[in-house]
C-alpha cells in the first residue's frame, strides 16, 4: 500500500493534536482499488486528538488493528478496537482520540457504491427483476466483529489488506479484486445496515 500524502484531505481532517508530541510519527498508506472502494492504514506514533469535517460523499469504516479509538460522531459515541469497527456517515463530524498503540485500516465507500449494492440486495431479497430505486443507506455506527456476519465482513476486509500488501492493484486479477471489493461493500450492508424497508 503507497504513502499518500492525501489523506488527511481525503478524509477531510480538519484538526490533529498530538496528546505526546515526543512520540508523534504518522505512518500513512493509501490504496484505490476503483469502484468508490478505497483503503488507508495509518498509526499516528502516539496518542492523538482529532476532529474531521462531514465526508458528504462517502462512508469511512475504521477498524483497528491495534489499540482503542474514542469517536464522537454527532449523537453517536462508540469505542472502535480489534473486535469492534467503527461507521461514521457522510454527513457527521467527529471528535476522534486515539490511544499511544491505535493503528487503523479506513476502508472508504463512496455513497453511490454502497447505494448501488443495497440495490442488488433488496432485488434478491425480494426476488424481483428490477433494481429498487437508489435510496440513502444508513448504518450502526458500531458493528462487533466477533461473530455472525460482521465476522465474515471483518475477514473479507483483511484478505483484501493482506492481497493489497503482497501486490500493486495493477497485478492483481481484475476478476478477483472486483470479487473481494463487492463482497467488502456487500459485507458491511450484510453486517451492519440498520434502515432496510423491512425492518
Amino acid at each position: 500500500m503507497d504513502y499518500d500524502d492525501e489523506i488527511i484531505n481525503n478524509v477531510r481532517i480538519c484538526s490533529i493534536i498530538s496528546l505526546s508530541p515526543e512520540r508523534f510519527q504518522a505512518d500513512m498508506r493509501h490504496v484505490d482499488i476503483g469502484d468508490g472502494v478505497q483503503l488507508s492504514a495509518i498509526a499516528w506514533g502516539g496518542p492523538v486528538a482529532l476532529e474531521t469535517e462531514p465526508l458528504l460523499a462517502r462512508y469511512l469504516v475504521t477498524a483497528p488493528l491495534a489499540g482503542e479509538i474514542t469517536i464522537g460522531s454527532g449523537e453517536d459515541n462508540v469505542v472502535a478496537d480489534t473486535e469492534h469497527a467503527a461507521i461514521i456517515d457522510p454527513r457527521a463530524k467527529t471528535e476522534q482520540r486515539w490511544s499511544t498503540d491505535a493503528a487503523a485500516i479506513w476502508l472508504h465507500l463512496s455513497r453511490e457504491c454502497v447505494e448501488n449494492e443495497a440495490r442488488h440486495l433488496l432485488r434478491a431479497q425480494e426476488r424481483s427483476v428490477t433494481l429498487p430505486p437508489r435510496r440513502p443507506v444508513r448504518f450502526s455506527p458500531t458493528i462487533e466483529l466477533t461473530h455472525g456476519a460482521a465476522q465474515r465482513w471483518h475477514a473479507t476486509l483483511r484478505r483484501l489488506v493482506d492481497l493489497l500488501d503482497d501486490y500493486e492493484p495493477g497485478r492483481i486479477p481484475p476478476h478477483r479484486l472486483a470479487v473481494l471489493r463487492r463482497d467488502v461493500t456487500a459485507g458491511l450492508l450484510r453486517a451492519a445496515w440498520r434502515s432496510r424497508p423491512d425492518h
